[in-house]
């Protein structure tokens, strides 16, 4: 299943819909869908904030392979920005000792169980798994 999202925060609300039908026709546990629910959320939104300027809509893809869930993001007018590579972020270190930002890819990568990034052509494809319960 699959369609495509304005480049903006008020796509949002669209996109969750989507993304809950989805999970609900396929019988999807609800811990299972907070993950990906949230793991959708932050990749889209950085696809919106960090690429503001993009003309083109965002697509999403949502598949079941058995006992895994596979998702595509597609931003086909991006400049390069591996996820994968985003450096660790140090939860136990104290707030004020922190720099900003990175919690929520850091998070991402902890509640999917394969992440994978690719950039050509001014495309940007950004595809995780999760394996259901």
């Amino acid at each position: 299943m699959e369609n495509t999202f304005k480049r903006s925060f008020d796509s949002l609300e669209e996109l969750f819909t989507f993304t809950e039908s989805f999970l609900e026709t396929e019988s999807v546990d609800t811990a299972d869908r907070h993950d990906i629910h949230f793991a959708v959320e932050e990749l889209f939104t950085n696809m919106v904030k960090y690429n503001a300027d993009g003309q083109v809509d965002i697509r999403l893809t949502l598949e079941r392979d058995g006992d895994r869930l596979l998702v595509t993001l597609k931003d086909a007018d991006s400049r390069p920005f591996d996820v994968t590579k985003s450096p660790p972020v140090d939860i136990y270190r104290p707030i004020e000792e922190r720099e900003p930002g990175g919690l929520g890819l850091h998070l991402t990568k902890k509640v999917v169980d394969s992440i994978e990034y690719r950039h050509s052509d001014g495309c940007t494809t950004i595809k995780f798994s999760k394996d259901l319960r």
